[in-house]
């Protein structure tokens, strides 16, 4: 019997000490000490690179700066043809002009995202991943799409 209550409190002392550690822990990321910086990550592949991207708390707008490398630069196909951030979907993303070669001067699209999920969703320093969809055609091919990803914090 006194083995058995030794082995009890033992469990016991040990089982508070551990109780109080995890709390601690808990705490210390709930405060944010263990709150590691996002990187800004975008990953589309080829013929298009990505030069830039951020999403701006204060005006909502989504930017992405791409060039592209040995597209026809007279085709029509050559541009962003969707957004989507978090689920979220840009209705119309605007660039200057049709993407053209890295020759010339980068595309630099904007997305101003009127859903109103966009405002309750997304705040400064928080976190956001998408993905984009650009059509292209190569001199003398046919038309294609590739999917790109990216992630980031709203600046």
């Amino acid at each position: 019997m006194k083995k058995s209550q030794a082995a009890m409190e033992f469990l016991m002392t040990y089982g508070w000490a551990i109780m109080v550690i995890f709390i601690v822990i808990g705490s210390l990321f709930y405060l944010g000490v263990f709150d590691l910086p996002v990187p800004t990550v975008c990953n589309i592949p080829n013929p298009y690179t990505c030069r830039d991207l951020k999403v701006d708390s204060a005006t909502d707008v989504f930017t992405i700066k791409i060039e592209a490398m040995n597209i026809d630069p007279a085709s029509a196909e050559n541009k962003i043809k969707s957004v989507t951030i978090n689920g979220i979907t840009c209705v119309t993303p605007s660039s200057g002009a049709d993407l053209k070669t890295a020759s010339e001067v980068p595309i630099i699209s904007t997305c101003d995202f009127t859903d109103p999920r966009w405002k309750l969703d997304f705040s400064k320093n928080s976190r956001y991943e998408g993905t984009i969809v650009l059509g292209y055609q190569k001199l003398g091919g046919s038309a294609r799409e590739v999917t790109g990803s990216f992630s980031g914090k709203i600046e």
